[in-house]
């Protein structure tokens, strides 16, 4: 037995248990925002990574115990480099002292004549226990939020006879993620956008100057905007943390639903956010990564940022590889603007959506369009920031608007819509997005949108100066295709914290 014993001991299982529980502690971390579909291909990295350095190790060593050892104290330092940058800052200095300190304990290792049994035995005891402790976190998780019946939408629609297929305008819906109302970025910015108002309404747009989110952020509002109804039904998973819930209801939406049962063509131009940034029920994707053949999923590159091997990857290979840089979100905004031109000329009718995920951070675009460090920006607030991505996104956003009204073979309904104010206010909650302890200001300044329609072809509308998202497609559905559908009183709701995300409270009064 105990002989069994000492053999399994001698097995250099210590290393890989160390690496798979570095990978699942940082999904876990971020469990919230993932799906376990995006664990395999980083968990199946991991695991190959690490059993190739522990067997390259043993022909070193030529000795179990001392491969064991060094392997496992590689493993450690090389997945928890960016934890430690976190703390000490220049990652290109602390990958090279990391590398020094490996060369070092090599050889001490390798020429150590010290029986080093003992020190197997703890190393396998707590590689094992930082192992199980992770896998039950997620498997919890998974059980006790991820069981419930998956969200279905309340709203039912009544089946539209006798319209003309010939007369189905195309619709977009931009969603220029964080724009703040003009009234709050000249009030609290100190920024006049009336140039951009002026823009749009002689271009025939109206816009709602009164307009606010219904939730403060992008998940809730999204979802709640294209299935035309309140989330309240989400109340079962109140005390979930994990955003995913709303992914059926924001891929399968009633407005694409609708839509889709007409005859619409769906282009979506995905964002790098997990939830918009691919539809499968989409005619066509238009992604950066998926143009270049390029890029890998967001947790992939998140767990490749936190190895050692980080600083030597991004200067090896172009930033586009991975896909989740400020550079790449600086391409991937610019790619879509860019792609406009070609998604017009997609055979109608057709349903455009498309999530630009600016004016909100990371600023990588200054006043005039050129491309922003990160050094250049942490001197400045976030509200200067935020004002010069926003300048150039205006500019962006009008030739889109031309290119659009100039070239589409009949005019065209085009929603401008922002998902909710400006992202920073979540970041200064405390904790975080923490909106129970919100004080009206913040609420204040953080609902009020930007929300501009252009509806062609209409002697009316019921577009109105205080409409919120959730009304913005009821409109939409009733003016040009006959619907039926009420107007819903505008509400908006926060949610408490991140652990209660579907836990919502009224503040509709505390607006007013």
């Amino acid at each position: 037995m105990n002989i069994k014993k000492s053999n399994l001991l001698k097995i250099p299982l210590a290393p890989i248990f160390f690496a798979v529980s570095s990978i699942l502690v940082l999904f876990f971390h971020n469990i919230s925002e993932l799906s376990l579909q995006m664990l395999i291909v980083p968990l199946l990295g991991t695991i190959l990574f690490s059993i190739t350095v522990t067997f390259l190790f043993s022909f070193i060593f030529k000795s179990s115990v001392k491969t064991n050892l060094f392997s496992s104290i590689f493993m450690v330092m090389f997945f928890s480099f960016r934890d430690i940058v976190s703390i000490l800052g220049n990652k290109t200095l602390l990958a090279a002292g990391f590398i020094l300190i490996l060369i070092l304990l090599f050889f001490i290792i390798k020429k150590t004549s010290r029986k080093l049994l003992q020190i197997t035995k703890f190393l396998f005891l707590v590689s094992g226990l930082a192992l199980i402790i992770p896998v039950l976190q997620i498997t919890y998780f998974e059980l006790t939020q991820r069981s419930l019946p998956p969200a279905i939408s309340q709203l039912k629609i009544e089946s539209v006879q006798d319209l003309n297929k010939d007369d189905f305008p195309d619709i977009y819906y931009i969603i220029l993620d964080s724009y703040s109302a003009p009234r709050i970025l000249n009030n609290s910015f100190g920024f006049n956008d009336s140039g951009f108002v002026n823009f749009l309404e002689e271009k025939g747009f109206y816009v709602a100057t009164d307009s606010a989110s219904n939730y403060p952020k992008t998940f809730l509002s999204v979802t709640s905007t294209l299935n035309m109804e309140y989330l309240d039904y989400l109340s079962n998973h109140k005390n979930s943390s994990d955003q995913t819930v709303v992914g059926p209801l924001i891929e399968n939406n009633n407005v694409l639903r609708f839509l889709k049962n007409l005859g619409y063509r769906y282009y979506q131009m995905g964002s790098w956010w997990g939830l918009t940034k691919f539809n499968k029920l989409a005619d066509k994707n238009y992604i950066l990564e998926k143009e270049n053949k390029l890029g890998i999923n967001q947790f992939s590159f998140l767990a490749l940022q936190s190895t050692i091997a980080n600083p030597i990857i991004t200067r090896l290979f172009p930033q586009k590889v991975l896909g989740y840089t400020p550079a790449d979100k600086l391409k991937r905004i610019i790619y879509q603007f860019e792609t406009f031109p070609e998604v017009i000329k997609n055979p109608g009718p057709k349903f455009v959506f498309s999530h630009i995920i600016a004016p909100h951070g990371p600023y990588v675009l200054g006043k005039n369009c050129e491309f922003v460090t990160k050094n250049q920006t942490k001197d400045k607030s976030d509200e200067e920031n935020y004002i010069n991505q926003l300048n150039c996104i205006n500019t962006k956003i009008k030739v889109v608007i031309n290119s659009i009204l100039e070239n589409s073979g009949k005019p065209p309904v085009i929603i401008l819509q922002s998902d909710e104010g400006a992202g920073f206010y979540n970041e200064r909650l405390k904790p975080w997005d923490n909106w129970k302890t919100a004080s009206d200001t913040t609420l204040k300044n953080k609902f009020p949108i930007l929300a501009a329609f252009y509806l062609p072809n209409l002697k009316k509308t019921n577009l109105y100066s205080s409409i919120s998202p959730v009304n913005s497609f009821r409109v939409i559905l009733n003016d040009y295709f006959s619907t039926n559908l009420p107007l819903l009183e505008d509400k908006h709701y926060i949610f408490l914290d991140l652990n209660h995300l579907y836990q919502f409270i009224d503040i509709t009064n505390r607006l007013k």
